[in-house]
């Protein structure tokens, strides 16, 4: 639904999303009265004067000197200031005026404070369990590390008045509209806060876990058909570091380690896992080319993160500028610094580096939870009391315990959704304390590679994959932040917790990490993929995806002579790479003499498809429709499994089809017959075929007519959200949308006499629902449109090209 060309509209649409949202009785009681006034209700909300004025001058104090913020037509505003603290100050009130109740909200998610706002006991156990998982603790403990940097604190700190400059001049009237909705008012913003935001981001990233599914699994299977359904690398990978080096031209020390503690018995009588709410396919693509593969002779980055679509948009575009500093990005809504971005002589992208860094221990606690068992020995359990607030409910009293392994989640007192977790405690590198702002801090000035890496070396968790390009040529991408020294499978089961060997302590040196500088082949890449080919010399695990880098390893290996066009042609690459790989050899497997005239004719239209999920395929869902059957066929023992969370991956299937046609994998359950390969993908696209059938009645006709994308306002709330949008891409393309994530941010960059650069993301500038700014990139970024990104070199540049200009005076 759009908005508000119109003040004379609002009111009416107003009060039919608050009907609406009545009727889902989402959040109980709406102050409707105080909502519908028209001097100070939601109707201000559509008052866009301030963001639009020409000039505008803000008097404020905590400012040294004064500061000037350029808007240009897109509202990305343009912040020049004469110095640092007066520059995150501007960039802390800038970003609190465009989306404070967005910032606002994600702290109190973070923090477990979600039913301080919702008057509903649904939201206790959310709370509950974000407490238990200790993000708050670990927000607090990064905050006191960070504090004590000069650098950080006193950027934090500029930030935070700055936040509350703007706080402190909203009236009922200005404040945003999920405010008014919800009827509670902002509080004062903190360092906290902000913190909170980025352990936030780093639970995304970080938060899926398989460790219990995978011992049930070995357990179940044996060591012999987990290793080969389940293996630790597989022959279809483009590693990150293609190319040997020192650290991976060593020869592999894994030991045959056999996870021998594992027992039924150990684990639990329990057998079901819960399904995790966690999408370990949250992931990005990033990839570099030197000047020698470009038409200018210019290093080109290209960078797209995959995370979670809502509106408010998780990314927002600005440049900050002061002595020293001149760079643009996206930022994160509540955190200072930019991001994902590039300054006159660098760029940077980022992807999620994969690796599992969030490990649970089997402890054994006595009944009254004052001891567990270490060693032989038994230990004092460590516990904190947690208040939790509740609207219109007294508080709620919880006590955490807690280990030297880490905090335990789920007790006897609370189970959750993870009765196979009670009294188990978690390990996990987001409890640590770290000071990633100071990374960004330092990358937003850097200019080099060696710059590049001193800033990295703050980042800790999760750990990323920093891809990179500088003005002199240079191009790399570095596997950081803090990587445990395990023996080999640690991590990947659940451990025993009575065993201090099983703690792990030490980590893997920041030079030893894996890392590409300056390759032969001109160009570096990063998609989630592993890092390292099997030869590297430390064990890891993770949940890592090789479908997107294999596609881009084809084309920058294939291609020369690219140029900003070709690199935003890649990311808007729809080819399935993995569908092209294994679609002939389920051809060679269709029995065509079990397939009656009109299947024969789908068979005869879908060999000539290029694996596209173009928007008007007509391929694509055919395709959909048979892998998956051939996936629940050939799988069909594992899903008789109560416990069973994630069938093998598919390059797992793709080398049992041609090297093993008659595993028993193959043969069905419940028949008489004993299946073949052969047969298995016959059957399955007898049953796409009649599938798809259904699909094309009901009017499906391209693959956008199916493929639907929700870009949903944070609250779930449809009438603020942008629904149902017909799109090309699949998960596994290079343009890697699905339902509800996809890219947050495509960017583009060249390095040259002066940056060439562009980009778009999913929303718009400002988080206000009245605002024609909201939600306003979504259609372009949907028809793969890319907008210019404005790094003006210089203030008057900025001044010339502004649409409306603000001043911020002491």
């Amino acid at each position: 639904m759009k908005f508000i060309n119109s003040y004379f509209l609002f009111p009416l649409l107003a009060l039919v999303l608050l009907v609406f949202a009545l009727s889902n009785q989402m959040f109980g009681a709406f102050p409707i009265g105080k909502l519908m006034q028209p001097f100070v209700g939601a109707v201000q909300n559509g008052n866009n004067q301030r963001i639009n004025a020409s000039r505008f001058t803000i008097t404020r104090q905590g400012l040294s000197d004064s500061v000037t913020i350029f808007f240009d037509e897109r509202k990305v505003p343009h912040i020049y200031a004469k110095n640092t603290q007066d520059l995150y100050y501007a960039q802390g009130y800038v970003t609190a005026y465009l989306r404070l109740w967005q910032m606002d909200f994600l702290s109190y998610a973070a923090a477990g404070r979600l039913s301080e706002v919702f008057d509903k006991e649904d939201f206790l156990d959310i709370d509950r369990n974000q407490k238990r998982l200790g993000i708050e603790e670990a927000a607090k403990k990064s905050l006191a590390m960070m504090e004590k940097d000069p650098e950080t604190n006193l950027v934090l700190t500029a930030y935070t008045k700055g936040v509350n400059a703007y706080i402190g001049e909203l009236s009922y009237k200005t404040m945003p509209f999920e405010y008014k909705m919800l009827d509670y008012e902002p509080e004062p913003w903190t360092k906290l806060k902000s913190a909170l935001i980025l352990k936030n981001m780093a639970n995304a990233l970080s938060g899926y876990g398989e460790d219990l599914f995978m011992s049930k699994m070995f357990l179940a299977l044996g060591k012999e058909k987990f290793g080969q359904l389940y293996p630790e690398f597989h022959s279809h990978m483009t590693p990150m570091m293609s190319g040997a080096t020192a650290a991976t031209s060593q020869k592999s020390t894994r030991p045959d380690h056999d996870p021998d503690y594992l027992t039924y018995s150990f684990l639990s009588a329990n057998s079901l896992v819960a399904k995790s709410t966690y999408n370990p396919k949250l992931g990005s693509n990033s990839w570099a080319v030197s000047g020698k593969k470009t038409k200018s002779g210019f290093p080109i980055l290209a960078s797209d993160p995959h995370l979670g679509l809502s509106l408010p948009a998780i990314w927002i575009e600005m440049q900050l500028s002061a002595p020293g500093m001149n760079v643009y990005g996206v930022s994160l809504p509540g955190t200072p610094a930019v991001i994902i971005g590039f300054n006159e002589k660098i760029a940077w992208g980022i992807t999620n580096g994969a690796d599992d860094v969030k490990d649970w221990y089997r402890l054994k606690v006595s009944d009254d939870y004052k001891k567990y068992e270490l060693d032989g020995q038994w230990v004092d359990l460590g516990f904190r009391i947690e208040e939790i607030k509740r609207r219109g409910h007294a508080p709620f009293l919880d006590t955490v315990y807690s280990t030297i392994h880490g905090p335990i989640v789920n007790d006897k007192g609370f189970n959750g959704s993870h009765a196979d977790l009670v009294n188990c405690a978690l390990k996990w590198e987001l409890h640590q304390a770290s000071n990633e702002f100071l990374a960004f801090i330092k990358l937003n000035k850097a200019g080099n590679y060696t710059d590049f890496e001193d800033a990295i070396r703050h980042y800790r968790c999760p750990v990323q994959n920093f891809t990179f390009i500088s003005k002199d040529n240079t191009i790399a991408v570095d596997h950081q932040g803090s990587v445990a020294v395990k023996w080999y499978g640690q991590g990947k089961f659940i451990l025993d917790g009575t065993k201090s060997k099983h703690i792990y302590s030490r980590y893997i040196k920041d030079d030893s990490l894996p890392k590409v500088h300056n390759p032969a082949s001109n160009y570096v890449l990063s998609a989630n993929q592993h890092p390292t080919s099997p030869s590297f010399p430390y064990y890891y695990n993770g949940y890592f995806s090789e479908t997107r880098a294999n596609r881009i390893h084809q084309m920058l290996q294939q291609g020369n002579q690219f140029d900003i066009a070709s690199m935003e042609a890649m990311q808007l690459d729809n080819t399935n790479f993995f569908a092209e790989l294994i679609l002939p050899l389920l051809l060679q497997n269709t029995n065509q003499t079990r397939l009656t005239a009109n299947q024969k004719s789908l068979l005869t239209g879908i060999s000539t498809w290029k694996g596209t999920y173009d928007a008007g395929d007509q391929q694509a869902l055919l395709f959909d429709l048979w892998w998956k059957q051939v996936r629940d066929y050939t799988w069909d023992e594992l899903t008789q499994y109560a416990f069973f969370m994630r069938p093998p991956e598919d390059y797992v299937l793709l080398d049992l089809i041609q090297k093993e046609p008659t595993s028993i994998y193959f043969d069905k359950i419940g028949t008489s017959e004993k299946e073949s390969a052969a047969d298995i993908i016959t059957q399955s696209f007898v049953v796409a075929a009649r599938e798809y059938g259904k699909f094309r009645k009901e009017g499906i006709r391209g693959w956008a007519d199916f493929n639907k994308v929700n870009v949903m306002h944070m609250t779930n709330i449809p009438a603020f959200s942008k629904m149902d949008i017909s799109s090309a891409g699949n998960p596994e393309a290079l343009n890697a949308i699905s339902a509800e994530w996809g890219p947050s941010w495509r960017m583009v960059v060249e390095l040259g006499d002066r940056p060439k650069a562009y980009g778009i993301y999913p929303g718009g500038q400002s988080g206000n629902i009245g605002s024609l700014h909201y939600d306003n990139f979504v259609g372009d970024w949907q028809k793969g449109k890319y907008y210019p990104l404005h790094l003006f070199i210089t203030q008057h540049e900025a001044e010339q090209s502004a649409k409306s200009t603000w001043t911020l005076t002491k």
